[in-house]
């Protein structure tokens, strides 16, 4: 190994070494401020969508998806990367999966806002952060993944959570149960079908959108349609659902690429926790102390996740790495 001595005598690490070092911290400030700029996106939708809380919540996921198309095919155009799309279009069985994740994912999509423009982001808040609970009993179940005792105990808060709250409200919580359990079997399709995060998105997007354009069609033509017949601003609100929708998922992407699953394990959690605190503090959602209570299952439920993650990253870091 080549090595360089320094002015005062001493050693110091050849140059390529000290680049290596370099832009391994640099890319993971980089994918610290990518996953900063993702999660931070999708904890402010609470009052992006509210803002549209005047047009139908399948109104708007139409609109979602079109200019999320629109968008995602002008960044694959300018990456000179749309070679990459017909390979998957021609594999039958890669296509009909993304064909399903196309079909779950707007389905969370209409859940979702129809959620926050009828005074429930709270639920659909508690639903996020059932999520990873959801994917670690997913993996164990389809994808014979082990479970450690902390995760089997946080699987059981999350479930003691959403039983309180059939108990103390009377209610089942239908908005953060189909929530979770879509987004949690479109990661497990995700996970299972050799297609990158953004190309993936594409081939969802290029498959879901002429049902999308066919109904904005339609609603224009009966002249219910909110895109050119209403006010400046919502036209420009809906237009602009394609960029939230798409830039996160980019920048995620990116995040995902260069940090460790466990700091983004971790920092998932921003997103519905700035989404509880928007719907309470911001719109101003009602929350009884039962719901509360179901909450704060919910956050132990995290807590005992994160901390299991966390050691597990200490456990492997500590272990002597082979010659």
């Amino acid at each position: 190994m080549s090595q360089m001595r320094n002015k005062a005598g001493g050693v110091s690490p050849a140059s390529g070494e000290e680049l290596s070092s370099e832009q391994v911290s640099k890319d993971t400030q980089i994918g610290l401020f990518m996953a900063l700029g993702a999660y931070g996106s999708w904890g402010i939708f609470p009052l992006y969508f509210s803002m549209l809380a005047h047009v139908p919540a399948l109104e708007v996921v139409a609109h979602r998806i079109t200019w999320s198309l629109v968008l995602m095919t002008a960044w694959f155009l300018l990456r000179r990367r749309w070679r990459e799309v017909w390979p998957v279009l021609k594999q039958p069985r890669v296509f009909g999966v993304l064909i399903a994740t196309g079909l779950l994912v707007s389905g969370n999509w209409l859940t979702y806002v129809w959620a926050v423009t009828h005074g429930q982001a709270t639920e659909a808040s508690l639903g996020y952060f059932i999520v990873p609970m959801v994917n670690v009993a997913t993996g164990y179940l389809l994808l014979s993944e082990r479970l450690s005792r902390l995760q089997i105990v946080a699987i059981c808060l999350a479930v003691l959570s959403i039983l309180l709250q059939m108990v103390l409200l009377g209610t089942v919580p239908v908005v953060s149960l189909l929530l979770a359990l879509t987004f949690g079997a479109y990661g497990y399709l995700r996970k299972i079908v050799p297609v990158g995060a953004n190309l993936g998105l594409l081939v969802e997007l290029i498959a879901i959108t002429p049902i999308a354009v066919g109904y904005v069609l339609y609603l224009q033509a009966s002249g219910v349609g909110h895109f050119m017949l209403s006010d400046k601003s919502t036209v420009l609100l809906l237009v602009f659902t394609g960029l939230l929708t798409s830039m996160p998922l980019i920048w995620f992407s990116g995040a995902a690429k260069r940090l460790n699953m466990t700091t983004i394990g971790i920092m998932q959690y921003l997103n519905p926790s700035m989404q509880f605190l928007i719907a309470v503090f911001v719109l101003k959602e009602s929350i009884t102390m039962s719901k509360l209570a179901t909450f704060a299952l919910i956050w132990l439920s995290v807590a005992v996740y994160s901390y299991d993650a966390l050691a597990k990253r200490r456990q492997n870091r500590s272990k002597p790495k082979s010659a």
